[in-house]
């Protein structure tokens, strides 16, 4: 099974272990310059939240707060990566895989500033959000997901917490409704759920500016 996973996935398996391993033996730095921090202090006279680093958009995504955070991403990139980088092709694959996990930090930057905007300014709770971190790949797993639903739509999946086999669009977009309702309700408290959301979005928007869709899905042959 392993000597059938493609380049980049294998690529961003070992570039993720590696990074989750180096940041449990340097946690503060890692975290201060390459976790994932709102990059705007609305209602501040210091408009830039300092923590922020322009390269934090990307970097974000390689690093982990436990080992149940990695395993659990990894294994979605293990188990759906490979089929879509060699339907996408390598380079599409890896570029789509980044820009997800971008747009994932971006629209959870937005409704951060948001709620911030909503608090007052030099109370703990605002503060508390300028100076909390974001970290791990799983928006950028979510626009995986997006993909997979999309171009193999009737592909039955047998999940671990599933007692039946559910094909791949109805898991998707039960997976995304769950997450909606999750990010609304406050549910699962350090998730970012809405970072999920910004994955999904991302990616079914660029297969469609790559011209991706299911007819061209089911005439590949998946390993």
């Amino acid at each position: 099974m392993f000597d059938r996973i493609t380049p980049v996935v294998k690529q961003l398996l070992i570039a993720n272990v590696v990074v989750f391993i180096l940041s449990n033996l340097a946690d503060q730095f890692f975290f201060s310059n390459f976790a994932f921090f709102n990059p705007i202090l609305p209602n501040n006279e210091q408009l830039f939240n300092p923590n922020f680093k322009i390269w934090q958009v990307v970097t974000y995504m390689f690093m982990h707060g436990g080992v149940g955070h990695i395993f659990s991403n990894m294994f979605g990139l293990f188990i759906f990566g490979s089929t879509l980088e060699t339907f996408m092709g390598s380079k599409k694959f890896l570029i789509y895989y980044l820009i997800t996990g971008v747009g994932a930090a971006l629209l959870n930057s937005m409704l951060n500033t948001y709620e911030m905007s909503q608090l007052i300014t030099n109370s703990e709770p605002y503060w508390r959000q300028a100076v909390t971190p974001m970290v791990g790949a799983s928006g950028a797993i979510f626009g995986i997901l997006v993909a997979f639903g999309v171009l193999f739509p009737n592909v039955e999946l047998m999940l671990l917490f599933f007692p039946f086999p559910i094909k791949a669009k109805y898991f998707v977009i039960l997976y995304g409704l769950y997450e909606l309702y999750a990010g609304s309700t406050g549910l699962q408290q350090g998730v970012a759920h809405f970072a999920h959301i910004g994955g999904l979005i991302t990616g079914f928007v660029l297969l469609k500016f790559f011209g991706f869709d299911e007819r061209q899905g089911n005439n590949f042959r998946r390993w």
